[in-house]
């Protein structure tokens, strides 16, 4: 899929990789899951629904640049999948889906064979685009680890290549993550990182949502007590500012600690916020020292693909 330097990296890196970062057992389960459910179905004689089929299909094409049956034809040999393969693949991450409560009893019902398990996995690691997130991700600390120089020298498998990376990886991640850059990563990001913590109520109709206000603004209620007399539920919620809608980012920006906000128009609703804290971003908050530590290791790893990285294909 990509060579780094000389170096060349397809699925069994790739999965190797994904093996090395303990994500490979979970999605071999996944897909055993997805296969024992179109054993299910046909088992069942049971079909999907004709328009949720198509609109995944639709989203998937549209998602990877598919517009025309070219272009899928064209896709599809670049990765040597036929499109029975591909419609599979689909079908049983939706069955997946779909039967997500009783997937234990299903796969039971209907083992799979290390065999067929084994031919299916990169057709579903690509149509769930498991494949292409690996990529990028071993990508990245491969061009990082290259920094050291060349890490193939006498490598007998892809488990003893990772092994290398790895190492060359975490020793420049720790050279380039410094208390000092981090704090200065920190700092470019003091007002995106402002952390809120808040009871939200949501409300449909805008007319409403403001008789709620006013009952808390000026009759004293709580936004609990509005809740209950609704017969709903305040949400406890925490987020970051950089995480909010750009349109609403003012409001909280501006608001304090004790404050009512709202109703605010989304396009889910018209909620209410009451601010129970505003928390400025500051190195002794783990989250927020692991937000900095992962800015500066995303512009570390973009930096080294823009300049080792060849995508193939």
């Amino acid at each position: 899929m990509f060579t780094v330097n000389e170096t060349a990296f397809g699925w069994e890196e790739i999965s190797a990789a994904a093996e090395a970062w303990g994500e490979w057992q979970p999605f071999v389960e996944s897909v055993r899951q997805a296969l024992a459910c179109l054993d299910y179905a046909a088992a069942h004689r049971q079909s999907l629904p004709a328009h949720e089929f198509k609109a995944a299909l639709t989203a998937f094409r549209y998602a990877h640049n598919l517009i025309s049956a070219e272009d899928a034809q064209v896709w599809l040999r670049r990765w040597e999948l036929t499109t029975e393969a591909w419609m599979n693949c689909m079908r049983g991450q939706l069955w997946r889906a779909h039967w997500s409560g009783k997937l234990k009893d299903i796969v039971a019902a209907h083992p799979i064979s290390d065999e067929t398990l084994a031919a299916a996995l990169r057709s579903y690691a690509l149509c769930a685009d498991q494949l292409n997130g690996w990529a990028c991700k071993l990508a990245g600390r491969a061009a990082v680890a290259a920094q050291l120089g060349p890490f193939d020298a006498d490598v007998t498998s892809p488990h003893e290549l990772l092994i290398r990376i790895e190492a060359a990886f975490a020793a420049q991640r720790a050279a380039a993550l410094t208390a000092q850059r981090v704090q200065a990563s920190i700092a470019d990001h003091r007002l995106d990182w402002v952390r809120f913590d808040c009871h939200s109520l949501w409300f449909a109709d805008e007319a409403v949502a403001r008789e709620a206000a006013w009952c808390i603004t000026e009759d004293g209620c709580t936004l609990d007590q509005v809740a209950d007399s609704a017969h709903r539920t305040a949400q406890a919620q925490r987020f970051y500012l950089d995480e909010l809608d750009p349109a609403l980012r003012p409001f909280f920006l501006a608001a304090r600690a004790g404050d009512l906000l709202g109703p605010l128009k989304m396009a889910t609703g018209f909620p209410l916020y009451a601010i129970a804290a505003k928390q400025m971003p500051t190195a002794d908050d783990p989250l927020i020292r692991q937000r900095g530590e992962q800015m500066l290791l995303t512009q570390l790893m973009a930096q080294a693909v823009n300049e080792r990285v060849t995508w193939l294909g």
